[in-house]
């Protein structure tokens, strides 16, 4: 008897157990050795006959793997990447967090776009652009976190000048940071190819969809259609959406990019709704003198989501358990089957598998949300015009 073999069939991989392996392997020995040869698997030829087991078994388990690979359910990392070409996409990168800064000093004094700043944690945050303090001592400038992806800063936490400017008195952050995502994960991945199917496509909204949300920098796209004659209100907020006509939800991305894609896959036969206008040229389809068309879609509010997580024990938790704990929230929170997304429900009841398993020493008695930090519930409906955040300092454990 030979050691079995892989076989691959219409139904998939067939690999033969650690069982079947082994009986192969002292089959080959008794033909060496002779047919008395003592199969005491603490022998020494048993010793050997199980490392060439495991050693065997390894590698069809690592052929198995790959091949598993070309499948996009569960393909990931270069191989996910290289299924993706297929589809003209890539993975999207981390992104920076970012924050309004008030900064306040003598009128006229300029803070050169690039100056840095620091917060309680000593994180760095370098302003985008040139800003000059007017006449009332105060300017907002735009700033993004140097280090990429999800970090926090709670609200007046961004105060440290590293190094000094002549007319600058002081600097703060009214308002929390808007976090930054971490580099997009398998799930997110997967999910947005399937979705990107239809990117080929147009005037349909999964065709819009995909295009959007096959952009640089975007983070969340909602979108729905009216095609009644009619004025309909969609979602939590009862948002008007008029009547033959598109919306298009977004986070993140060029406003003048979102709006040519906007025209390209939803077309010109419908009007469009939102806060954020631009004025397109339809040159896709119109090389010479085309026509112009004001693109209409809308940037949703960022709405804050608090979490209380009640643990039996709060004496029992470490500072790692309750770091973990919030990491484990804030992952979920941005990624997976938990992800918060404009229009969709954020439910209490997904955080708690993922706090589980980050502190598996720790009963937790209930996790629950809140809009206000006050009054807390098991669901927070949020609408198209709504995209949820939450911060570390937002999370309280109890």
């Amino acid at each position: 008897m030979n050691i079995p073999q892989l076989q691959i069939t219409d139904d998939g991989i067939v690999a033969p157990n650690t069982d079947e392996v082994i009986n192969g392997l002292w089959e080959l020995f008794k033909d060496a050795f002779g047919k008395d040869l003592n199969t005491a698997m603490n022998t020494p030829q048993g010793q050997l006959v199980t490392s060439l087991a495991a050693i065997i078994t390894d590698e069809r388990n690592q052929m198995i793997a790959l091949l598993n690979q070309f499948d996009p359910r569960y393909a990931q990392g270069i191989w996910q990447d290289g299924i993706g070409y297929v589809y003209f996409m890539t993975r999207k990168k981390a992104t920076h967090s970012s924050v309004d800064l008030e900064l306040t000093g003598l009128a006229g004094t300029s803070i050169a776009a690039g100056t840095i700043f620091n917060d309680d944690n000593n994180q760095e945050w370098r302003i985008t652009h040139d800003a000059v303090i007017g006449g009332g001592g105060t300017v907002t400038a735009h700033a993004l976190c140097v280090l990429s992806g999800n970090v926090s800063a709670a609200p007046n936490t961004i105060t440290s000048v590293p190094k000094a400017i002549a007319g600058l008195d002081r600097i703060t952050n009214p308002y929390a940071a808007v976090a930054g995502v971490d580099e997009e994960a398998r799930r997110d991945f997967e999910t947005r190819r399937r979705a990107s199917v239809a990117i080929n496509s147009k005037n349909t909204n999964a065709a819009t969809y995909g295009a959007v949300a096959n952009l640089t920098d975007v983070k969340d796209v909602y979108v729905i259609d009216n095609p009644s004659d009619e004025t309909i209100t969609v979602g939590a907020t009862n948002y008007p959406v008029i009547r033959n006509s598109i919306l298009v939800s977004v986070v993140g991305g060029d406003d003048e990019v979102i709006a040519r894609t906007i025209l390209n896959k939803a077309g010109t036969g419908c009007s469009f709704n939102g806060n954020t206008e631009c004025t397109i040229s339809d040159t896709e389809n119109f090389p010479t003198r085309p026509p112009s068309y004001v693109i209409k879609f809308l940037r949703p509010d960022f709405v804050p989501v608090f979490f209380q997580v009640t643990v039996e024990d709060k004496d029992a938790l470490t500072f790692q358990d309750s770091e973990a704990i919030k990491t484990a929230i804030i992952k979920a929170f941005s990624t997976g089957a938990a992800k918060a997304t404009i229009g969709q429900p954020v439910i209490a009841s997904r955080f708690i598998c993922p706090v589980a398993s980050a502190v598996s020493n720790v009963s937790i008695v209930s996790l629950r949300i809140s809009y206000d930090g006050k009054k807390w519930v098991d669901k927070l409906d949020i609408g198209v015009d709504e995209f949820p955040t939450t911060t570390v300092y937002q999370i309280k454990i109890l």
